[in-house]
């Protein structure tokens, strides 16, 4: 999933096209996160993760329009999800 997100958060709002850090390894810092919670039920399955950086999880975990977030990307997450699974050729 990680890989899916190429280094940048997978919120299309983000305003940080950039990866907003840097791990000491120089991986860009993201969170993996469950659309769907894990503890209610949320798969642990790419098309119920997404990739976000620190910014974007907050505001979907913590943010006044985090059930609007959920939504959105719960369509982005299966989106995102099955065009990495599609045949390539």
């Amino acid at each position: 999933m990680l890989r899916r997100s190429k280094g940048r958060c997978e919120n299309p709002r983000c305003r940080n096209p950039e990866p907003v850090g840097y791990t000491d390894n120089g991986d860009p810092i993201l969170e993996v996160d469950h659309v769907v919670e894990h503890a209610k039920g949320g798969r642990d399955h790419g098309s119920n993760t997404i990739a976000l950086c620190p910014n974007c999880h907050a505001l979907k975990s913590r943010g006044r329009n985090r059930h609007e977030l959920a939504a959105l990307f719960r369509e982005v997450a299966l989106r995102l999800h099955q065009a990495a699974s599609a045949p390539c050729c």
